[in-house]
């Protein structure tokens, strides 16, 4: 009998693309501080149309099903830490290189996002999520391989675990779904350190200086496409046209903040600095700068403070990094 608490989520990079690594030795399996283990929903292809000439129902010899083309994605979220898993989901959504190490995160003012053709020898680019069962006596693991993630969100709320910063990210594969994994995975533990609300001095919202915040969340999102054909699923991988990068902010309504309405209902482009930076205590502990963007939200939340909800699309100035996150 297993509790959902019992099972575990695990990335690795892969040396060739849509290949799961040897993941028993060498500490490989990176751990993801993940809330519950959520499962991908699987939905092979199935042909159960009713043949003419054969009476009124379904003949088995007229079944048809396999597993191959199908996108398969999966929903996480935890609490979020400065180590080599976490920002590998992010350096994936922000069209990077794997790195397996701590490093800013950024990206880039002309980023096009990674590419390729499974089962091709090159790292760096793809990564197996093993969603890892108590035991494989009872359970298996589910694994799939050839992943990219294509959607990463960072945010914390004072309201919520007093302001500790969390994350939620989708992950995307173009290659068949692994159900009935047995391996005993060799893994390195998330990190113990928390980036917090309270560490960090919202120093500019969209120009504005030290705004009374109260939550933030920021959005990388990179649709993945899949074309051609294999035994094994998809062919080939890509990203589709856009690589968006997304704020929301709840900051106090005052003297401070109050131009921001004027400056939603009357503006005709971005501005190209100052869009967001939030400084952590420690730059290095996870600062998040937005030179570039434009409003897309400015309104009012009336509650028993009213606060003003503010959305930013960030930009590119044609140099700078669209964003940037400060790791090291």
């Amino acid at each position: 009998m297993f509790s959902p608490k019992d099972f575990k989520a695990y990335i690795v990079e892969e040396a060739t693309t849509g290949t799961l690594p040897t993941i028993t030795s060498g500490n490989v399996c990176l751990q993801l501080d993940v809330d519950e283990v959520t499962y991908p929903s699987i939905t092979p292809n199935q042909v159960l149309n009713v043949r003419t000439g054969r009476g009124k129902v379904l003949h088995t010899v007229d079944a048809f099903q396999d597993n191959e083309f199908k996108a398969t994605e999966v929903s996480l979220s935890g609490t979020f830490h400065k180590d080599a898993q976490h920002l590998m989901l992010m350096q994936s959504v922000c069209g990077m290189d794997l790195t397996q190490s701590v490093a800013d995160v950024t990206v880039g003012a002309t980023a096009t996002g990674i590419g390729g053709v499974y089962g091709t020898t090159e790292g760096n680019k793809t990564f197996s999520l093993i969603l890892a069962s108590p035991d494989t006596t009872d359970g298996y693991n589910i694994v799939m391989t050839g992943c990219q993630c294509t959607s990463f969100q960072i945010s914390a709320d004072m309201g919520t675990d007093a302001g500790v910063y969390k994350w939620s990210a989708t992950i995307s594969t173009g290659m068949n779904v692994i159900t009935n994994n047995t391996d005993a995975e060799d893994t390195t533990a998330y990190g113990t350190t928390f980036a917090t609300l309270s560490a960090m001095t919202p120093t500019k919202v969209y120009n504005i200086s030290t705004p009374v915040m109260n939550s933030f969340s920021v959005t990388i999102e990179s649709p993945a496409v899949y074309t051609g054909f294999s035994s094994t699923g998809y062919k080939a991988y890509n990203r589709a046209e856009e690589i968006s990068v997304t704020a929301e902010c709840s900051v106090k309504y005052d003297a401070t903040t109050r131009p921001l309405l004027n400056t939603f209902n009357t503006q005709t482009g971005g501005i190209a600095a100052n869009a967001l930076t939030l400084t952590q205590g420690t730059p290095t502990d996870g600062t998040i700068t937005i030179p570039a963007g434009i409003l897309t939200n400015a309104s009012l939340d009336q509650s028993e403070i009213v606060m003003m909800n503010l959305g930013i699309k960030a930009t590119s100035g044609g140099s700078a990094a669209v964003i940037t996150f400060d790791f090291a």
